[in-house]
């Protein structure tokens, strides 16, 4: 099979981040000042439930079949069995999750109040599994994913503007929200025939995916508890209200991570091929790449929004959310930690199959943040849980660290990072000044990011940043062509 660009991989993953952000951008806005901290708090909270049990019924599939699925990817033969066996697991998984989730249902108190909104959010279950996400990311089918998903994001923004008009419809909200991020998944069911034929007549050998599959599990679980435990304690232990404080805080430093994430996050299957066919220095060299990439953009991104914290939270969500300012300017800085994480488990832990480290790593990090969240919120609220969120990602990667230091810690890395670090407090000290003269929240995040990237830019320059003089080499190649 003809290798895909990892430039046009990187490139559809972001479009397709990007897309997750402008959604938010421009629905949040308005269904914060719609629905207010209440009912977005309702929203997220019953999203938090919900997510449990998509997690028991996802496994550890995703990461695992997607890895598998990119060894085997050139053979349909063997990828459609592979297929239909990790289906046939999939299935008995959300079978599982649906009956525990009757069970809740009825019988935890606290679930009466959400029901309609529990009903809604459930149906992410069975498009979690339908939608075999995996094996479009083993065949590196990244331009499909991004054009199906915007398809569905901007439809969703549609419905939203025609049928979210007052606080009472945050149900239709919460239908909205599932229709943008899984409704397209079942697409994905009937896409799939384009590369494997579950028509074909093959034993199916479901045992021999258990044990990796429940380790996967065992991370996946351990790390989507460590994602919700902060808002489903703050549900309980200090209400709606504090709940839709938080998501303000945390809502735009997430859409920054998910769009450096998700370029990151294209690279796994092309190195776990190259590990497979034994090109162990090519592996290495695009390891070193990506992680000077990383760097080159999270460190300024954490700078940018810590000085924005505020216009941001007025823009994008209104003046009644501006108590979860100073938990916002804490949050940014959870940008390094996750984009670095997630780095270590795309390109290093998951393809050279460490996910042992994984597996402790959020193991240690569930047991802090569990610790941490019950005593931080109980005597600072919402900013409680925006400093146990940010201990708990600094922990995470430092445990990935044992595994991965001899592809981390070489001399080009580091002199990479500073110069980023270098940069961004340039970029920093010219946003500073830039706010001197300006007084409107809009123009001063417009300023910002403007300014704020061209002299990031000029600096990374003149500092020989690899990342920055590749970016610029690529730019000035399609002028010439042009």
């Amino acid at each position: 099979m003809k290798q895909k660009s990892l430039k046009k991989n990187a490139i559809f993953n972001f479009i397709k981040s990007f897309m997750n952000i402008i959604f938010p951008i421009i629905s949040f806005p308005y269904a914060s000042r719609i629905l207010l901290p209440e009912g977005i708090g309702k929203v997220n909270f019953a999203n938090s439930i919900i997510a449990y049990f998509s997690m028991i019924a996802v496994l550890g599939v995703n990461t695992y079949a997607a890895r598998e699925a990119a060894k085997i990817r050139d053979d349909k033969e063997k990828l459609s069995k592979f297929t239909k066996e990790i289906l046939s697991f999939n299935f008995i998984s959300t079978a599982i999750a649906y009956m525990l989730f009757v069970f809740c249902f009825f019988f935890v108190d606290k679930f009466s109040e959400y029901r309609i909104l529990l009903i809604v959010c459930s149906t992410k279950i069975l498009f979690f599994t339908l939608g075999t996400n995996w094996l479009f990311t083993a065949k590196e089918e990244f331009g499909y994913i991004t054009l199906r998903h915007s398809v569905f994001q901007v439809i969703s923004l549609i419905l939203l503007f025609s049928f979210v008009h007052n606080p009472d419809d945050y149900p239709i909200y919460a239908g909205i929200g599932v229709f943008s991020n899984v409704g397209a998944n079942i697409f994905n069911f009937f896409y799939a025939r384009k590369f494997i034929n579950l028509r074909q007549k093959s034993k199916i050998e479901i045992k021999k995916h258990a044990k990796p599959i429940f380790m996967f599990f065992g991370i996946s679980c351990a790390g989507k508890i460590n994602d919700l435990l902060d808002t489903t304690m703050l549900g309980f232990l200090s209400g709606n209200a504090a709940v839709g404080f938080y998501s303000a805080s945390i809502k735009i430093s997430t859409m920054v991570v998910e769009l450096i994430t998700s370029t990151i996050s294209s690279f796994m299957p092309r190195t776990s091929y190259l590990l497979e066919q034994n090109k162990s220095d090519e592996y290495q060299n695009l390891v070193s790449k990506v992680l000077k990439l990383t760097f080159f953009f999270c460190i300024p991104a954490t700078i940018g929004l810590f000085v924005l914290s505020k216009p941001v939270i007025v823009l994008f969500s209104g003046e009644k959310y501006l108590p979860a300012t100073a938990t916002m300017q804490l949050l940014t800085f959870t940008i390094i930690a996750k984009t670095f994480n997630s780095f270590l488990n795309n390109l290093i832990i998951t393809p050279q199959r460490k996910e042992q480290f994984a597996l402790y790593a959020q193991l240690i990090a569930l047991f802090f943040n569990g610790l941490l969240n019950y005593f931080f919120i109980k005597k600072w609220g919402v900013f409680g849980a925006g400093l146990a969120t940010l201990m708990v990602e600094i922990t995470l990667p430092v445990v990935k660290l044992f595994a991965s230091w001899k592809y981390v810690f070489k001399r080009s890395n580091f002199l990479s990072v500073i110069k980023s670090a270098i940069g961004a407090i340039v970029m920093y000290s010219a946003i500073v000044v830039l706010f001197r003269n300006c007084t409107n929240d809009f123009l001063k995040i417009i300023y910002s990011v403007s300014i704020g990237a061209l002299v990031y830019a000029l600096s990374e320059i003149v500092l020989k940043h690899e990342t920055a003089l590749l970016l610029l080499s690529g730019i000035k190649k399609k002028i010439i062509r042009r």
